[in-house]
């Protein structure tokens, strides 16, 4: 069973090129019906590229002025990884410092005073630190593939008045 296992593996990370496989991470069942992952990538070159904005706001508060909007909220926002592979999360949890899978609940309070006689929008987006990184096979030692790493790590507030 073993030694099949490793054959197996072996012949699909020695195929014609680790690019063209397009996975770092392996998932096979064991005897008992266990789900086992190998990892099949060395995560490398990570580098902190700066704050990225998320693309969805998390609150959102509305009113016709003049008033003064105040967006006062708990929010749970995740840390995120995504990449041009598949790649687990565990390797670049170790590579990057930071567990990509977890999740972190913080409050925020921001408030912005509306024009009279307009229509205000105040919205809350979350910010994450970036980082990106490559991975190489650890079977050859060629590139595979790249990734970006984000930890969220507060709020940025947008407002608008129509």
């Amino acid at each position: 069973m073993v030694l099949a296992l490793v054959a197996g593996i072996l012949g699909v990370a020695a195929g014609p090129s680790a690019a063209a496989q397009k996975s770092c991470v392996t998932r096979m069942k064991d005897d008992f019906g266990k789900v086992k992952t190998y990892n099949w990538c060395n995560i490398k070159k990570v580098k902190y590229v700066g704050l990225q904005t998320g693309k969805n706001y998390i609150s959102i508060v509305q009113g016709r002025g003049p008033m003064t909007l105040t967006l006062t909220a708990t929010e749970t926002v995740s840390n995120t990884k995504s990449s041009s592979i598949d790649v687990s999360a565990g390797a670049v949890s170790a590579a990057v410092g930071f567990d990509v899978t977890r999740s972190r609940t913080k409050s925020m309070a921001g408030s912005w005073v509306v024009p009279k006689g307009k229509f205000g929008t105040l919205k809350a987006y979350p910010v994450y630190k970036a980082y990106s990184f490559k991975a190489y096979s650890k079977v050859d030692g060629k590139y595979v593939g790249k990734g970006v790493a984000r930890k969220a790590i507060g709020y940025r507030y947008a407002h608008s008045a129509r």
